[in-house]
C-alpha cells in the first residue's frame, strides 16, 4: 500500500523494519527519555557521593557565601566552574530546607542538574540523528546514549561530565552548520559563544578544538559551491579566528587561576612570566608519548569494554562505508550526499581526540571519562552503521534462494548484535550499580555522632569532613600527595623556613608519613582517620598501616569506608629494629631485624608481641606467607602465627624495591604452656606449595631463622 507520509521521509528510512517506527517516533522517543531519566535518577538516589562531588558542593557552598568558588584553602576551584554555577540554586534549596534535608537529599539535589542535562544531550542527539540520516538513526543513537552505563553514572552525579557532553553535542551542530557550504557566520560565532562555556565547563574540551577546526575546514572544502572562494579563506575569518583565540586564552587563565599541579600562585608571577605560565598550563599534562601499551590498554577500557566493542566495530563499518559512497558520490542525490558528508565529519571529530589522548597526553591523563564528550558522536556513528547493515538487508528483494538467504543471514546478524549489545550493557550496568562509592557520609555521621572535645580527624576527603562533620584537623596522605597539596603561610614555616604543605580544598596541614602520624595520637587524646579500601592500599605504605594496626582500631566499616579510632590500650610502635639481623630469603629478601619489648614478659595465657622489619630489592612476583614460630627445648612447635605482612594488607607483591617494611606479628600463647625458655624462629613460604623461601647460609637444614629466646614467668 502506498504511503505518501512516509515517502516524505528520510532517504535512508525507506528500508525500516517496520515503516511505522518513522511516523511513531515521537513516542519511541518519549519512552527512551523516560529510561534515560529513571536510570539517572535511580543511580543518583541509590549511589553514595563520589570523592569529587564532596568537592564541588564545597565550591557551591562557597558561591553562596562570596558570590565566588574560592574553597577554604584559598584555592580557585575554576574545574566545573560554569556547572557549579548552575548547582547553585538545588544547593540552595537543600540549604533552605535546612535540618529537615539529611545528606542524601543534599547530594541528591545537587545532582539533579546533571540528571537535566544528560537526558538533555539524549533528546539533542536524537534530533541530530533525525535532521542528518533519519528518524531511525536518531532513535537508535538516543537509546545507546540513553543506556550507556558511563553516561548513566556521570548524568547521575554532581559533576561537570553530563553537562559538558551536552555542550559538545549542540557545539558539533554549530560548527557543521556553520561550515556547511557558503557558511553561516552568525552559527559560527555562536559556536565560539558554546565553546566558551565548554572550557568553562570542562578545560578537557580542549583537545576537541582541533578536531572540530580540521573537520570545519573538510566541510566547508567538499560542500562549497561551485566557483564560490570556501568561507574559511575570505578575509571576514580573520575576526572568527582571533576571537577564537582570545576564547582560548580565557580559558587557559581561568585554569591558571586554579593553580594546576606545581604551580604557583597566579599574583605571584610577574607580568613577564604570564606568557609561559599560561603556555605551561597547557603543556603540563601533555607530552608526546607514543607508549603502544598504555594506548592500548587506554584504548580497551573505552572501547573494548563488553558493551562497546560490537558498537567500535559497527561504527568502523559505518565510517569506511560513508567514505566509499562519498567517493563515488556523483551517483547519489543531493540528500545522500549529505548522509556521507555528515557521517564523515562525525568520523574526523570522533577519532581526533582519541588519537590526541594516547599520543599527546601522559598515560596518567588517559582516563574513559574523559571521553565522555564524543560519546554522542560516537554513538552517531554507530547508528548510521546499524542503518546501513539493515539497508543491505533491505536491499536484496529477489525470490531466487541465494537472496532470501542473503535475507535470512541479513536478519541473523542483526538479531545476533542486538543480543550482544543487550548483553554487554546488562553486565556493565549492573556493575555500575552494585558497585558502589565509599560511603564517606555515613562515616563522617558516625565521627560526628561519636565526636568528643579534644578529638582530631585525619582524612583524605576534608571537604567531606567539613561538609558533614564541620571540622578537620589533618590532610592524612602519604603517596602521591603532590597532586592534592598547595604551599601556605598559614600554620607558619618548616624547619627550613619553608611555609607549609596544606591540602587544595580545605587547606589542612598535610600529615605524610607515620612518624608524624605517631605524634598526632600521642598529643591528642583521641584521634579518628577515616579512610576506604580503594584508597587505603594505594596511597599508604606499610609503615602507615603498622600504626593502624597496633595504634589504632577499626570502629566502623560499611560500602568500603573505614574508621579508625586510637586505642585506649595501646603500647609504642618501634619503627626501627631493636636488634639487627640482616638475613636474606630468596635472592632479595632482607630481614633486617626485630624488635619485642615485653620478650622478657611473658605469662601462659598472654601474647607475644614481635615486630618484624624487611627489605625487598626488586619487585616480589609472589605474595608470600611470613610464620613465626615458638619452640621448646625438644624443637617441637608450642605456639606460631603465620600470615601475610600486616595481616595480608601489605603483601609482598607490593613492596616497593628499597621500602623497609614494618609487619608486626602476635604469637597467642596457650593458657598451659609450662615456663622456661622458648626459642623463636621465622621465615617465609609460599603458601600454594608449602615451599619455604631458601635462606641464604643456613645452619638449621629447615629454611628458617632463629632470632633468639624467650622466658615464659
Amino acid at each position: 500500500m502506498h504511503d505518501p507520509q512516509f515517502e516524505k521521509t528520510h532517504p535512508l528510512e525507506r528500508f525500516a523494519i517496520k515503516r511505522w517506527i518513522a511516523g511513531n517516533s515521537a513516542l519511541w522517543l518519549s519512552g527512551i527519555l523516560l529510561v534515560a531519566l529513571v536510570l539517572r535518577l535511580a543511580y543518583a538516589w541509590r549511589s553514595h557521593p563520589f570523592f569529587d562531588e564532596y568537592v564541588t558542593v564545597l565550591a557551591v557552598q562557597a558561591i553562596l557565601q562570596s558570590g565566588l568558588p574560592v574553597l577554604p584553602s584559598g584555592l580557585f576551584y575554576e574545574h566545573g566552574l560554569l556547572f557549579s554555577y548552575l548547582d547553585v540554586p538545588w544547593v540552595s534549596l537543600a540549604n533552605w530546607l535546612g535540618q529537615a534535608a539529611s545528606t542524601e537529599v543534599l547530594f541528591l539535589m545537587a545532582r539533579w542538574p546533571s540528571v537535566l542535562v544528560s537526558v538533555a544531550a539524549v533528546w539533542l542527539v536524537y534530533r541530530a540523528g533525525k535532521r542528518w540520516f533519519g528518524a531511525r538513526v536518531g532513535l537508535v543513537a538516543a537509546a545507546l546514549l540513553a543506556l550507556a552505563p558511563q553516561a548513566v553514572v556521570w548524568g547521575g552525579r554532581a559533576r561537570m561530565y553530563g553537562l559538558a557532553q551536552l555542550l559538545a553535542m549542540g557545539l558539533a551542530l554549530l560548527v557543521y552548520w556553520g561550515s556547511y557550504g557558503a557558511g553561516n557566520r552568525r552559527l559560527r560565532w555562536l559556536a565560539l559563544l558554546i565553546l566558551m562555556a565548554l572550557l568553562l565547563t570542562h578545560f578537557g574540551a580542549l583537545v576537541l578544538v582541533p578536531p572540530l577546526l580540521v573537520a570545519a575546514v573538510l566541510v566547508g572544502w567538499l560542500t562549497r559551491p561551485a566557483d564560490v572562494r570556501p568561507w574559511f579563506l575570505r578575509f571576514s575569518v580573520l575576526a572568527e579566528v582571533f576571537v577564537l583565540g582570545v576564547v582560548l586564552v580565557l580559558a587557559v587563565l581561568v585554569k591558571r587561576l586554579g593553580q594546576p599541579l606545581g604551580a604557583a600562585p597566579l599574583g605571584d608571577i610577574e607580568a613577564a612570566d604570564l606568557t609561559r605560565e599560561l603556555l605551561n598550563t597547557i603543556t603540563y599534562q601533555a607530552g608526546l608519548v607514543l607508549d603502544i601499551g598504555s594506548a592500548v590498554k587506554f584504548l580497551a577500557r573505552e572501547f573494548g569494554v563488553s558493551y562497546h566493542i560490537w558498537l567500535s566495530i559497527v561504527a568502523v563499518w559505518g565510517g569506511v562505508a560513508m567514505l566509499v559512497l562519498w567517493l563515488r558520490r556523483r551517483k547519489l542525490d543531493v540528500q545522500h550526499q549529505g548522509s556521507c558528508c555528515q557521517a564523515l565529519y562525525l568520523w574526523v571529530i570522533s577519532s581526533g581526540p582519541v588519537g590526541e589522548m594516547i599520543t599527546l597526553l601522559e598515560p596518567w591523563r588517559r582516563n574513559p571519562r574523559y571521553l565522555i564528550m564524543i560519546l554522542p558522536w560516537f554513538y552517531l556513528l554507530a547508528a548510521v552503521g546499524w542503518e546501513l547493515l539493515l539497508r543491505l538487508r533491505g536491499d536484496q528483494h529477489g525470490r531466487s534462494v541465494g537472496s532470501r538467504l542473503l535475507h535470512v543471514c541479513g536478519w541473523l546478524m542483526a538479531v545476533v548484535l542486538v543480543l550482544l549489545q543487550m548483553h554487554g550493557l546488562w553486565l556493565d550496568m549492573e556493575v555500575a550499580f552494585r558497585t558502589p562509592e565509599p560511603a564517606y557520609e555515613r562515616a563522617f555521621a558516625y565521627v560526628r555522632d561519636e565526636w568528643q572535645e579534644g578529638d582530631a580527624l585525619l582524612t583524605m576527603n576534608t571537604p567531606g569532613a567539613a561538609l558533614l562533620v564541620g571540622r578537620v584537623q589533618f590532610f592524612a596522605v602519604q603517596e602521591d600527595a603532590e597532586q592534592f597539596l598547595l604551599r601556605s603561610a598559614s600554620y607558619g614555616k618548616d624547619q627550613y623556613g619553608s611555609m607549609q604543605w596544606v591540602d587544595r580544598w580545605m587547606g589542612m596541614p598535610w600529615l605524610g608519613s607515620a612518624d608524624e602520624l605517631m605524634r598526632v595520637l600521642n598529643t591528642y587524646p583521641r584521634a579518628w582517620f577515616v579512610t576506604d579500601t580503594i584508597r587505603l592500599p594505594v596511597y599508604y605504605r606499610s609503615d602507615w598501616l603498622a600504626v593502624l594496626k597496633t595504634q589504632m582500631k577499626l570502629v566502623w566499616s560499611e560500602d568500603e569506608a573505614l574508621v579508625f579510632v586510637t586505642r585506649a590500650d595501646r603500647s609504642p610502635l618501634s619503627t626501627a629494629p631493636t636488634v639487627t639481623v640482616d638475613a636474606v630469603l630468596g635472592d632479595a629478601l632482607h630481614l633486617l631485624g626485630y624488635s619485642d619489648e615485653d620478650g622478657t614478659q611473658l605469662v601462659p595465657g598472654g601474647q607475644y608481641a614481635l615486630t618484624l622489619f624487611w627489605r625487598a630489592d626488586v619487585v616480589q612476583r609472589v605474595d608470600y606467607t611470613v610464620f613465626v614460630h615458638l619452640r621448646d627445648a625438644t624443637g617441637a612447635t608450642i605456639a606460631q602465627q603465620d600470615g601475610q605482612p600486616l595481616d595480608g594488607d601489605y603483601p609482598t607483591s607490593r613492596w616497593r624495591p628499597g621500602e623497609v617494611v614494618i609487619d608486626p606479628h602476635v604469637v597467642m600463647l596457650p593458657a598451659e604452656l609450662p615456663t622456661g625458655e622458648y626459642t623463636v624462629w621465622v621465615g617465609m613460604y609460599r603458601l600454594d606449595t608449602m615451599e619455604r623461601l631458601p635462606l641464604q647460609n643456613d645452619t638449621s637444614g629447615e629454611n628458617a631463622l632463629l632470632l633468639g629466646s624467650i622466658m615464659i614467668r
